[in-house]
Order: structure tokens, then C-alpha cells, then sequence
């Protein structure tokens, strides 16, 4: 019988607020009233779905807008726990609960189910700061990118493998819209196999000391290719970024994971499907400015952003992902396509079933049965214990209701009213908030200094006596 380990920290269920939800409740309807004349023409054009997900968002863990309850039903239990559990938002881009959640899940999946145990490969692919803008008002262009990302690493090992045929490697590539620092920075992470497979599904492994530098011409040609021909660049500007010394494209390729690492290959692609705001690093402060912390930006001269809340709430728009927006990406080996062919994933018949009887799939009813449990799986995961499991005996709880808003709010109001749970967020005062002050003062954070500080966008794109790493970030 399964036990709750008195020496496992113990499970919490996470806080109905934070920062983050209070800077988007103190500024979202700000944020859709000034959008257009602000915001616009720095941050792209504001899609309709943002309110629906900012709104979801503010309701995200929260109880006073519904909830599961799960009861323990052992008849041997004395303690018969009940619990709650909060519906979540699933935004994606936007809730950083559920966008850990969802990269829990999908690096799981990817690991177990997908990727072959291989040598792999972590490339970054930059671009230059001159044709990232097109990105804010064209956001297919990231599916774009990952193309060229994956056109130029195909051609880069068929020229290593010239005896091969019709062999690819296998490849997963993942767009970010943001850096650290939650500034505007489409790039791409990938993960792939540092070798190529044939048809037959045989792999041939590359050197061990296999140069990726050719592969940055590759990646820069490719961008340019496609750029031109949906009209968002022309002919004088690739001739003018190929001029330059520094042209702004660079594949960063120094992370390799070994064969049989199946845990770092986890870890990476968590990290590739992370959300772009990390609680840990940001802080609402009472003068209604935002301090968010992050690695050194050398055309910003510091490692940190100090905005309005407004401000950091528009900043956040480009990163919201919206629905049908795909974010992952596979390609070669690992596609599914190829994959079919090569028998990794096996097709099964389904039998006919006459019209008037309902065909019920043994296997796929208990896939649902799993996928309903994944949150409860994950939780554990990160917190050793599984909250769908009593903490008195060890049994497994059951869901006896599902309550949600606004047509159960009397119910879920009496029930958390009984549990002294009640504290609905519309009648919390919310905390005033005094003029700005003189932020470096108050916070001790001076800019560094530097002798290639830009004072624009544009004189810095033409400096062509900066470092050559100012080109990427």
C-alpha cells in the first residue's frame, strides 16, 4: 500500500497570487485602452485573444473561481482528507504554473517516446537586430526560422556524409520570442543528433570533434532565402548585412550531450519550452515599477529592466503565444512521417463497428485515464508527493465534484467560507502604490558603462567596431 513519506517535503498547493498576477491585475484594462497609441509600433499589434488570456490568467490557481474536490474514501481512513485543487489557465507563453506543467510533460514525452538515445548537439540560432522587428507583426515568420534553421543543419551534415542518400539527421527546434531580460529576441534553441540516419533507420554517428562553424553561412543564407521571398527584406539589405564584419547571425553550438544522458536531455528541453517570465526574478515594487533581473544585455549596459508596470505588460505581448500558434517543431528522423516509415510509430487498424454501436478503445480510454492524471504526476515529480493520494493512509482520493464559476459560485463560496479559505480577490484592497522615485537611488543599481553604449537601435546596428557577441542578444 503506497505511503506518503513523512521525510519527502510535503505538498503545497502553489499561492492564488503573485507578482506577476498583480501587475496584470493593477494594468490590463490600462493596457487594452492605450495599447494602439503607446505599444503598438514597439511591441506589434495587439491580438484580440490577449484579453481572454490575461483574464484566464488572473483566475489561474485562484479557488474563489472554481475547483476540483478530492475526498479520501478508504473506509479504514480515521482522517477522511479532503482537498481542493485549483482549475489552471493553460496559457501558453503568459503563466509560468502552467508553462513549467507544460514542459514537464512535453520534455517527458519527447524523451521516452520520441527522440533515440543518440549523441546530440544544443544549437542557438541568432539573428541580427535588423530583421527581428518583422517578427512583432508577422508572427509566422518564427515556423519560418525554424526551417532555415533546419535547411541549413541538413545541408551542413549531407555535406559531411556525401555517400549517403535521402539520410537526415533528427532534429527538434523550439523559437523564442524573448530574452532574459523579456526584451524582444526571436532566436531559435534546437536539439540535434550529431550524426544523421538512412532510411533503413540505421544511424551514422559524425566526428566527436565536428566544427558546427560552416554551419553559421549555412543558417545566414538560408534566413535570407526565405526573408526575400516573403518581401521582408530586399536585395540591397542581404548585400549590406553580407558586407559586414559582424553580420549578426551566429549558431552557438558548445552544449553536447553524450548518449544514454537521458536526464540532461530532459532538462534542456525544459529549458526550451520554459515561460519568458521567471517569478523568481521579478519583483513589483510599492512605486509601481518593475524590476526583473536576468544575465548582462550589452546594448542595454546592465543585467536588469526597470519599467512601469504598464510598460512590462506590454513587453509581455509579443511573447503570448496564441491559440493554433505552434511553438515546436520536428523535423528529419524524428518527424512523423519518417518516423512511420522507419516503423517507430506503428499504426494500428481500427476495427468497423456498425453505425448504431459505439466503439469504445480500451487503449485509448486509458491514455485519457493518464492524461487526466498528469498534473498529479507532475506535482509529485517536483514535490515528491502525489496530491491525489491521502496523506493519513496512503490511498488513492477521489474526485467527488467539480465546481465551477460563475454558476456554483453560492457553492464554492459556502465551501470555502467552511474551510476559512474565503478571500474572494474583488474585495481585496489592493495595496496604493506612490509616485516613482529616483529608482537607481532607491535600488543602488547603477548602469554599467562602456565605450560601445548605443544610444539607439540604429547607430548600434552600424557599429561595426562592436563586440561580436553584442550581435546576439
Amino acid at each position: 500500500m503506497p505511503q506518503a513519506l513523512s521525510t519527502t517535503p510535503r505538498y503545497v498547493p502553489r499561492s492564488s497570487s503573485n507578482a506577476l498576477k498583480d501587475i496584470v491585475e493593477d494594468h490590463y484594462e490600462e493596457l487594452l485602452r492605450v495599447y494602439d497609441e503607446k505599444f503598438r509600433a514597439t511591441y506589434g499589434p495587439l491580438h484580440p485573444r490577449i484579453k481572454d488570456l490575461l483574464e484566464a490568467f488572473i483566475r489561474c490557481g485562484d479557488p474563489h473561481f472554481g475547483f476540483l474536490r478530492l475526498r479520501c474514501c478508504n473506509a479504514d481512513c480515521g482522517d477522511k482528507t479532503e482537498r481542493i485543487v485549483p482549475f489552471s489557465c493553460k496559457a501558453r507563453g503568459l503563466c509560468p504554473s502552467c508553462g513549467q506543467k507544460r514542459a514537464l510533460l512535453w520534455a517527458e514525452r519527447m524523451v521516452e517516446e520520441v527522440l533515440p538515445d543518440v549523441p546530440y548537439a544544443a544549437p542557438v540560432y541568432t539573428i541580427p537586430k535588423m530583421l527581428r522587428r518583422a517578427f512583432l507583426f508577422d508572427r509566422s515568420l518564427y515556423g519560418d526560422l525554424c526551417r532555415s534553421a533546419y535547411a541549413a543543419t541538413r545541408k551542413f551534415f549531407e555535406a559531411h556524409f556525401p555517400t549517403l542518400e535521402k539520410a537526415v539527421p533528427a532534429m527538434v527546434v523550439a523559437p523564442q520570442s524573448f530574452g532574459s531580460l523579456a526584451n524582444h529576441h526571436p532566436h531559435c534553441h534546437s536539439l540535434v543528433s550529431l550524426g544523421i540516419f538512412t532510411r533503413d533507420g540505421v544511424f551514422h554517428p559524425a566526428p566527436e570533434d565536428i566544427d558546427f562553424g560552416p554551419l553559421e553561412d549555412l543558417f545566414r543564407e538560408e534566413v535570407f532565402k526565405t526573408l526575400l521571398k516573403k518581401e521582408k527584406i530586399t536585395e540591397e539589405r542581404i548585400e549590406l548585412l553580407r558586407s559586414w564584419r559582424h553580420s549578426g547571425f551566429r549558431v552557438f553550438s558548445e552544449r553536447r550531450i553524450a548518449q544514454g544522458e537521458r536526464q540532461a536531455l530532459e532538462s534542456l528541453l525544459q529549458y526550451m519550452e520554459r515561460a519568458p517570465v521567471s517569478l523568481q526574478r521579478l519583483s513589483y515594487l510599492d512605486n509601481g515599477e518593475v524590476l526583473y533581473r536576468g544575465n548582462f544585455h550589452p546594448g542595454f549596459g546592465r543585467d536588469y529592466q526597470l519599467v512601469s508596470g504598464l510598460e512590462f505588460l506590454a513587453m509581455l505581448v509579443p511573447h503570448i503565444t496564441l491559440r493554433y500558434e505552434c511553438r515546436i517543431f520536428c523535423y528529419g528522423a524524428i518527424s512523423t512521417t519518417i518516423r512511420r516509415q522507419l516503423g517507430w510509430i506503428k499504426k494500428e487498424e481500427t476495427p468497423q463497428a456498425p453505425k448504431d454501436v459505439v466503439l469504445v478503445d480500451e487503449e485509448d480510454s486509458q491514455f485519457a485515464k493518464v492524461r487526466r492524471k498528469n498534473w498529479a504526476r507532475l506535482i509529485s515529480k517536483v514535490w515528491l508527493e502525489d496530491p491525489s493520494l491521502c496523506p493519513s493512509c496512503g490511498k488513492e482520493m477521489k474526485v467527488i465534484s467539480a465546481l465551477t464559476s460563475p454558476h456554483q459560485d453560492d457553492v464554492i463560496e459556502r465551501i470555502l467560507k467552511s474551510r476559512g479559505a474565503w478571500d474572494p480577490p474583488w474585495k481585496r484592497q489592493r495595496r496604493a502604490r506612490g509616485p516613482p522615485k529616483e529608482i537607481e537611488k532607491q535600488l543602488e543599481l547603477v548602469p554599467a558603462e562602456s565605450e560601445f553604449a548605443p544610444q539607439d537601435d540604429d547607430e548600434f546596428e552600424f557599429n561595426q567596431d562592436a563586440p561580436a557577441e553584442w550581435w546576439n542578444d
